[in-house]
């Protein structure tokens, strides 16, 4: 069915307008159909090879990667500007989508999760958007947080995987459940934790299990939901808040290495798979921002004029969306950089590389004075920006 119309209107004087339609254009479609149980029928068909037999797969995916990026922006609750309006009808949409995916059983959109073993992935990203929307979950009506507590829960039982970063999916949903004191444990986290101080490289960087991949997967995955998950073992613990902190040392040396990826004109540098995440793979830097613990050599204006590059060059390219959906690609239509796990519904874990709306206009991070990104400052302003030096940071 139709999408829109868009409230937000691009404004060049304006670097959170870029983000917000963004936001917008990502979002709309899938909350107005998964709100009234449609998105099922109306979303484009490209179910990935890997997970074809599974009927609800791309639902449960586009639902819980939008929602982990979009749910910091919506824990901002609405007000009396535009914006804030916009926040209050997504707000609603989220609660009927919640309703459907977890309550209406007569529904095409209602999600199976075990379907299939890639549910234990796109049940840890609904964990994420749980933990970022704290208040936004605490108003949810008992049966639903009953049910979809058991629900998430059933995931569990799909099989531990403990070679790779699906580590960290069962963690940072059971770090959600225990933090809203829905299900007791920290087993999964407690395994995550483990598992990737072995596969520590250095400088920043974690295997993909016990080899390296250059690609985003530090970023899609392994930084943002470790540490998250230790964050909600650290509250009552100092030997995980000292864990915590050494965590984050590694991760903002991660989003140095982000931001100096960045070129000039929007564009970034892509490497390894998953690359149609598109600006998903700046969740790092986007989730330090928002929790106002960027490195010092990253200025909060300095990162906001990177990432305002990117998304202007995400909307100058009307071919990312096929009647209002994310097309196949990067950078337009580009079916052959699809991995063979990527649906329409997978496309949306671009909505992570948003989280930084979660701070609201008045922050200093929209307010202070803008800087260019730093292959701006060297190859176009021909700035000495001084030495990058690696990170040889202790064991955590």
């Amino acid at each position: 069915g139709a999408v829109g119309p868009f409230v937000t209107v691009l404004d060049p004087t304006d670097d959170r307008s870029a983000h917000l339609l963004a936001l917008e254009k990502t979002a709309r479609p899938v909350l107005e159909h998964l709100s009234d149980g449609t998105l099922h029928m109306a979303m484009i068909n490209s179910t990935s090879t890997q997970y074809h037999t599974c009927p609800t797969y791309q639902t449960a995916a586009a639902f819980g990667r939008l929602l982990a990026g979009i749910a910091p922006w919506l824990e901002l609750g609405p007000d009396s500007s535009t914006e804030g309006q916009l926040r209050a009808e997504f707000i609603n949409l989220t609660a009927k989508a919640f309703h459907t995916v977890f309550l209406n059983t007569s529904c095409g959109d209602y999600v199976n999760w075990t379907q299939c073993r890639g549910m234990i992935v796109e049940a840890s990203f609904v964990g994420h958007a749980l933990l970022r929307m704290p208040s936004l979950v605490k108003a949810m009506p008992d049966e639903l947080k009953t049910v979809m507590a058991a629900n998430l829960q059933e995931t569990f039982k799909l099989g531990e995987v403990t070679g790779n970063n699906w580590c960290n999916f069962p963690s940072i949903l059971q770090a959600a459940l225990l933090y809203h004191d829905l299900a007791n444990g920290t087993r999964y986290i407690e395994t995550a934790m483990e598992l990737q101080e072995t596969w520590y490289k250095g400088d920043g960087a974690y295997g993909d299990g016990s080899h390296f991949h250059f690609d985003q997967y530090n970023s899609f995955v392994m930084h943002p939901q470790l540490i998250d998950a230790v964050a909600v073992l650290a509250r009552d613990n100092t030997t995980m808040q000292a864990k915590h902190a050494c965590l984050l040392k590694r991760m903002q040396r991660f989003a140095v290495v982000q931001e100096r990826m960045i070129h000039p004109d929007g564009s970034y540098w892509l490497v390894g798979r998953s690359e149609f995440y598109r600006f998903g793979a700046f969740q790092a830097l986007s989730q330090l921002a928002l929790q106002n613990t960027l490195p010092t050599r990253l200025p909060r204006g300095q990162v906001r004029t990177a990432l305002t590059g990117v998304m202007k060059r995400f909307l100058d390219n009307g071919d990312n969306f096929v009647d209002g959906w994310l097309s196949q690609g990067v950078n337009g239509i580009q079916p052959h950089m699809m991995n063979s796990y990527g649906d329409t519904g997978a496309m949306y874990l671009n909505a992570v590389g948003l989280l930084h709306l979660g701070l609201p206009p008045s922050d200093p991070f929209w307010t202070d004075p803008p800087i260019s990104c730093t292959q701006q400052q060297i190859w176009v302003e021909g700035k000495d920006v001084g030495l990058d030096e690696a990170y040889d940071g202790p064991a955590c």
